[in-house]
């Protein structure tokens, strides 16, 4: 009896038949290696899974009910192909070279110390895409290499801080460490820049293989128009950061930074910096699940909210000025600007939800705060990202509901 193959190879697809049909025929074409393929379709409406389940029958399709992003779909995946020794992420909108897969999993065969290894990605025109990746202080990535001709000036393996998720292969022992891609970051962006900073907290290293090779189009990701990818990609990295840095380091280094990039952008960023403050806010909303995510990195972690509440409130506060006359030229950045006053809407969430009580159920993030008197700008900030934000209403109820629940026995409440 032929031996089961050690690799599995996971393709997240959603609407891929532009992309679908010449990355699979690629993927047929590997050499020198065995492997077993695994597609999740993610509700495609365009006949992704129907066109994989009628031209490749030896594929395993995993059907989703729901587009649930790259995370979550990828998560499908490696939790259907159990019992490989390697599993690898590979994108719908790419084209491997028939040695791509035997290049990619070599280094994991022979180093023990190597949990996840990653492709070099080329454009279309064979400009360099992606030759591993690196991430700053501030939690904003870069691609080695972006654009650049490839004249063999990254032909040579070696550690860096991640690997695009576009060919990412992870061995069996540290996915059993690290457990699945995190799905606090659906529907996409920076899941595979946290996974291979696990994996590295972990005690592996994160390789670039060059000679493992693949054209990304980069044209599609698991996501609909509906999703602005912009303040999509700064929200995760926002998350990426809470989980990740250090108290110390948010307060001294990433928070300063960021109030300085906020200051930058002027009156005229007005867009991109209400597209922040809704990121701090949605993570200000999420702490609860920021706090527990950020126990692997700092154990015991819990008495740290306030100290990070804090830091998204400051950045919430950056209201660069605008001028009272057009013609005359930006002023300096200066202090906090006082948040707008949100007469009747405490009135109106209570009448819509009549055992809500706004101030027992803020208790949990008020509390804490006292001793930087910010309980009440927090109120008003937590009343405005319900206002702006109205589909997201019920959630926010749950979410608070649960935070009441978690409150020790003797905490007071009106509600």
């Amino acid at each position: 009896m032929p031996q089961s193959p050690a690799i599995a190879v996971i393709l997240p697809v959603w609407n891929g038949m532009r992309d679908l049909p010449a990355c699979l025929a690629a993927l047929e074409r590997q050499q020198g290696v065995a492997f077993d393929t695994y597609v999740v379709d993610n509700a495609s409406d365009d006949g992704s899974a129907g066109f994989v389940e009628s031209n490749y029958p030896d594929v395993r399709l995993i059907r989703n009910e729901t587009n649930l992003g790259f995370a979550a779909g990828c998560n499908r995946g490696l939790r259907a192909a159990q019992g490989y020794a390697v599993l690898v992420l590979l994108n719908q909108d790419t084209e491997v070279r028939p040695d791509w897969l035997a290049r990619l999993v070599a280094p994991l065969e022979h180093d023990a110390s190597i949990g996840i290894a990653g492709s070099k990605a080329l454009f279309p025109d064979r400009t360099i895409q992606h030759a591993g990746g690196e991430i700053n202080r501030h939690g904003v990535t870069r691609h080695i290499g972006y654009r650049q001709p490839d004249r063999g000036q990254f032909a040579y393996l070696r550690e860096v801080d991640f690997v695009t998720g576009s060919s990412l292969a992870i061995t069996h022992a540290a996915y059993e460490a690290i457990g699945d891609l995190d799905e606090g970051f659906t529907p996409a962006y920076y899941e595979d820049v946290d996974w291979c900073r696990r994996a590295r907290q972990a005690g592996f290293r994160v390789v670039y293989v060059p000679d493992s090779v693949l054209v990304h189009k980069e044209a599609s990701v698991l996501l609909d128009k509906s999703y602005d990818a912009e303040l999509l990609a700064h929200r995760n990295r926002l998350r990426f950061v809470l989980k990740h840095w250090s108290l110390d380091q948010l307060v001294d280094e990433f928070m300063p930074a960021e109030q300085r990039w906020l200051n930058s952008l002027g009156w005229q960023g007005e867009r991109i910096i209400a597209a922040m403050h809704r990121a701090y806010l949605h993570q200000l909303m999420h702490l609860g699940d920021i706090v527990a995510a950020r126990e692997q990195a700092f154990p015991h972690s819990a008495g740290e909210i306030d100290g990070l509440a804090a830091v998204l409130l400051g950045l919430r506060a950056v209201y660069p000025l605008r001028p009272a006359n057009l013609d005359d030229p930006v002023p300096a950045p200066s202090g906090l600007a006082q948040a707008a006053p949100a007469t009747g809407l405490a009135d109106g969430l209570r009448r819509r939800f009549p055992r809500l009580s706004l101030a027992g159920l803020l208790a949990p993030l008020t509390r804490p705060l006292a001793r930087l008197n910010n309980q009440q700008q927090l109120a008003q900030v937590l009343v405005e990202y319900i206002r702006e934000n109205n589909r997201e209403i019920a959630d926010l109820a749950r979410e608070l509901d649960a935070l009441k629940r978690r409150l020790p026995p003797d905490t007071e409440t009106d509600g």
